[in-house]
């Protein structure tokens, strides 16, 4: 974004800096004004600029309000890269030289500047300024070996000492330093921190007659504190719990009364006996106030916690429940008044219990509720052992159109009719089906009939064949080339496949990401003549050869010459494992 001035003076400018033009005839300075010095920094802020942004903030005071503004309104981001040793793609070349210091340094710098901003004791008041707080990503810090060998002393010296816990006991700092040798208390330290910024960023916005900037709220946060930072926050929308224990009737009572936006809760995990809890949490809310809820492992929630979903279910969107017990397989049928649903994602933990063969009231209770769930785009079921048979009946529904469909399942092999009510999902973008090892398809007929169907498919960006298709060859990989140009990711397995599937694959222009995961026999020749073919669609190519037949190993120079040369082609990248190696990794994942 460019800030033009318009000047009747015909001598040349000059910028002098970000912030102002001095007219060289004149001497005259002209300073632009704050709303677009604030525009330009929202700017640098959406295309997660951080370098330019820091510039911003050092080159004068006119600037360094909205560059500072904006460099912590998109710190989560941040976080996010140097939290994962700053090698992220988002990063530009200039990012990279900027940032000299160690990734920890960094990561701990940013979240010490925070917290002490909610002492007061920074010369400006950051922590009004993040959206997020993430305290996992704290807690990420913190037991991070690098922050307790070389950070921790500088993090927790002088005003930030009161933030320091050892065993549950305030530290008093000695001459020693606090290193490896001793053990943080992470929770209090956490609970502390959380206190201190969401008592400070509601105290300000009292004062000042604003509200809280603070919409996102993440963390292993307690019962205890939780409705307290809740009810200061009043933009919240969103929340990231740990344990859905902490959800409770406090909670709600204080996002009812306090936070009138709040939209979405996300819960790592639900233990034993806490399906009574998280519902009367659901309950708590303002009807029809909830647009996503996920749980997302060691969902242990039961009848209670589904029927509480019913509270919500003109406004519910997205629903995520992985790891389900077998309980709540049973009750699915519960959440039946959801019809508003457009993202639904299921996964049995257990995988002990057959709807349609032992649960048959059930099974067709969920069909209907489905069927009635007319915006419904992107659908997964995974473990669920009734799943074909149960989307064979969504799919011909004329009312539902996905545009994604998520199925794992060991009976995909034994249900052809699965795949015929598939091919009427002709809206599909999306599709990833996973079988069994221990059952895949052998037959020609049933073969011949999965590609027929999924041919139809023809507005497919993805797609992800694995397990029980390795049995397919590369009469199937072409067929399936040829009819899906729009690919843009392409995994499959497989057996028995070479350089005759290259020019198939060369044709799907808009391919990024290939994972091959059939045993396979390729050349470097092959390869190479392969990505020659390349264009500029396919920038970015993501090649992936992961069970190259040991006989027919490329050897250590020709790996590094396919890879050099689809870097230089498309800037893309090259892994390649032999057969041996996968079965070897399988084997110790198994053993771990």
């Amino acid at each position: 974004m460019a800030a033009i001035v318009e000047t009747n003076i015909p001598t040349p400018a000059t910028l002098s800096s970000p912030g102002r033009i001095i007219m060289s005839d004149t001497h005259k300075i002209m300073s632009l004004p704050a709303d677009i010095l604030l525009q330009v920094c929202e700017e640098l802020g959406n295309q997660l600029d951080f370098g330019t942004l820091f510039n911003c903030a050092v080159s004068g005071r006119q600037l360094a309000g909205s560059a500072l503004l904006w460099l912590y309104r998109i710190h989560n981001e941040y976080l996010r890269i140097v939290s994962s040793e700053g090698d992220a793609p988002e990063w530009a070349e200039t990012q990279k030289r900027n940032s000299r210091s160690s990734p920890v340094s960094r990561w701990a710098l940013l979240w010490k500047s925070i917290i002490r901003s909610s002492l007061g004791a920074t010369s400006h008041p950051y922590c009004l300024y993040i959206r997020s707080l993430d305290l996992s990503n704290l807690a990420l810090l913190i037991d991070d070996s690098a922050f307790r060998t070389s950070t921790v002393d500088d993090f927790f010296a002088d005003e930030m000492e009161e933030f320091l816990s050892i065993d549950g006991t305030p530290h008093r700092r000695s001459k020693r330093n606090i290193r490896a040798t001793v053990r943080l208390n992470v929770e209090i330290v956490l609970n502390l921190i959380g206190e201190s910024i969401t008592r400070y960023v509601s105290e300000r916005a009292d004062a000042n007659h604003t509200t809280v900037a603070l919409e996102q709220l993440s963390g292993d946060i307690t019962s205890v504190a939780l409705p307290i930072w809740v009810g200061r926050l009043s933009r919240l929308r969103s929340m990231t719990i740990w344990d859905g224990k902490a959800l409770n009737e406090n909670v709600a009572k204080a996002i009812l009364h306090q936070c009138p936006y709040f939209e979405e809760v996300r819960i790592w995990m639900c233990g034993d006996d806490t399906d009574r809890i998280p519902a009367s949490f659901l309950e708590g809310l303002k009807p029809n106030s909830l647009v996503s809820v996920e749980v997302l492992s060691h969902c242990k929630v039961g009848p209670a916690f589904l029927v509480a979903l019913n509270h919500h279910s003109k406004s519910l969107k997205n629903l995520k429940l992985l790891s389900l017990q077998t309980e709540a397989i049973r009750n699915l049928n519960l959440l039946k008044e959801c019809t508003s649903l457009e993202v639904l994602d299921i996964e049995d933990a257990e995988r002990a219990v057959d709807l349609e063969a032992t649960e048959n009231d059930v099974f067709l209770e969920v069909i209907e509720w489905l069927g009635r769930c007319e915006k419904l785009r992107e659908l997964a079921m995974k473990k669920v052992v009734s799943a074909p048979a149960i989307l064979t009946q969504v799919c011909l529904h004329n009312n539902i159109r996905l545009t994604r469909l998520e199925v794992h399942s060991s009976t995909l092999v034994t249900s052809p009719e699965f795949y015929r009510a598939l091919s009427h999902q002709t809206d599909l973008e999306d599709l990833a089906l996973r079988g069994s090892s221990d059952d895949v398809f052998r037959t020609r007929d049933e073969i011949d009939n999965v590609v027929a169907c999924i041919s139809h498919l023809t507005k497919l960006k993805e797609l992800t064949l694995a397990e029980s298709f390795e049995y397919f060859s590369s009469s199937e990989i072409k067929r399936l080339a040829n009819k899906l140009p729009l690919l843009e990711k392409f995994d499959f397995s497989g057996y028995g496949v070479g350089d005759e599937i290259l020019p198939y694959l060369a044709s799907l222009h808009h391919l990024r990401d290939l994972n091959i995961a059939a045993v396979t026999s390729f050349t470097r020749d092959g390869l190479l003549s392969y990505i020659s073919t390349l264009q500029d669609t396919n920038q970015g190519l993501q090649l992936s050869v992961l069970c190259q037949n040991a006989d027919f190993d490329l050897g250590g120079l020709e790996e590094q010459f396919i890879r050099e040369a689809i870097s230089a082609k498309v800037g893309g990248r090259f892994d390649y494992q032999l057969l041996r190696e996968a079965a070897e990794s399988e084997f110790d994942s198994a053993s771990d």
